[in-house]
């Protein structure tokens, strides 16, 4: 399932097992929270971090049962795929123990490609059959979910600000909504509504820019020095840079052109998957913005970029050239 399709089923029921992943760090970590909060008789979360995997402990946590109606809750946080006979034991051992709960967060690893991240997530997902074993993938999330969020969480610390703050909060970390859920909590002694001015006396710039911003100024046609420099701080590096510029017009290209043959998308033909329809009519949008003339400039640049870093000479001084070259094609 998707998030739309998580937040719909936590309304009304409490998984016994969840498996969460997908594209967005910050979601898989939130929604797993959120799933632990509501389990009843929630006293201690028993948390295995990547490298502290134990098979025979966890298990043997499992297969535990309580005589005063406690629960056992392990949650793991992971990057590598659990073996199919380890991840079938303990589902098993949770239909034995409905008491017990497990919730897995499934990052992809920095030594994992995100085909090898796809399959390995796809084939730990098919053994999460029924109604109380549920898995869900994660995108990352649009405006509208951002804003849904921070609403959400200032309620909860009863904070009183309105829509407007929030957002210029959010944009001040650069739509960073983990940084900014964080910085929402300095004002939870605040007896008062929170002003502009409030934001910019106690909240500082704190957000990380990543290439999905550039990107998304390139498309838009808006100014990108700055967003590079402070990537340029970040140490960037231009070999990635320049792949996932690639990957992403490549993407597009794809949409283009099957929209141009069947006059609409169709993501499990172009993508491989089915993609939420916020995604798809983001891409739809975005591939259309362009002409046929532009993507093939682009790719013919890119393809020029690359051999200049990889020969270590060539026509483009430093990435800034070559970027405003782009944003010279799509305008």
């Amino acid at each position: 399932m998707y998030k739309k399709e998580l937040d719909i089923y936590l309304q009304n029921h409490t998984p016994q097992a969840s498996l969460l992943y997908g594209e967005n760090d910050f979601l898989i970590e939130y929604y797993a929270k959120k799933i632990i909060a509501k389990i009843p008789n929630c006293e201690y979360v028993s948390s295995f971090y990547y490298g502290d995997y134990q098979y025979a402990q966890i298990l043997d946590l499992l297969n535990q049962s309580s005589l005063f109606g406690d629960s056992t809750i392990v949650l793991l946080k992971i990057d590598k795929k659990i073996p199919k006979k380890e991840l079938q034991a303990m589902l098993n051992a949770l239909k034995n123990n409905p008491s017990n709960s497990l919730v897995i967060e499934f990052y992809q690893g920095e030594n994992r490609s995100i085909g090898e991240y796809g399959r390995d997530f796809k084939e730990m997902a098919g053994l999460f059959k029924g109604d109380s074993f549920i898995e869900t993938r994660f995108f990352n999330p649009n405006l509208s979910e951002c804003q849904m969020i921070l609403a959400q969480r200032a309620r909860e610390l009863e904070i009183d600000i309105d829509m407007r703050n929030l957002m210029v909060l959010f944009e001040m970390q650069n739509h960073d909504i983990a940084i900014t859920l964080k910085e929402l909590e300095k004002f939870i002694l605040y007896p008062r509504k929170i002003t502009h001015e409030d934001i910019l006396h106690l909240c500082s710039s704190l957000g990380a820019v990543g290439i999905e911003d550039l990107i998304s100024a390139l498309l838009q046609r808006r100014e990108v020095v700055n967003l590079y420099a402070r990537l340029e701080e970040e140490g960037i590096d231009e070999m990635g840079l320049i792949g996932e510029l690639g990957n992403y017009f490549h993407r597009l290209f794809l949409f283009f052109s099957y929209i141009r043959h069947r006059g609409v998308a169709d993501p499990v033909e172009i993508l491989g998957f089915k993609a939420p329809q916020g995604i798809v009519e983001k891409y739809t949008r975005e591939c259309m913005s362009l002409k046929e003339r532009q993507y093939k400039e682009i790719f013919q640049l890119l393809m020029e970029w690359r051999l200049q870093v990889m020969s270590g000479k060539g026509k483009f001084s430093n990435a800034l050239v070559a970027l405003n070259k782009i944003q010279g094609i799509l305008r």
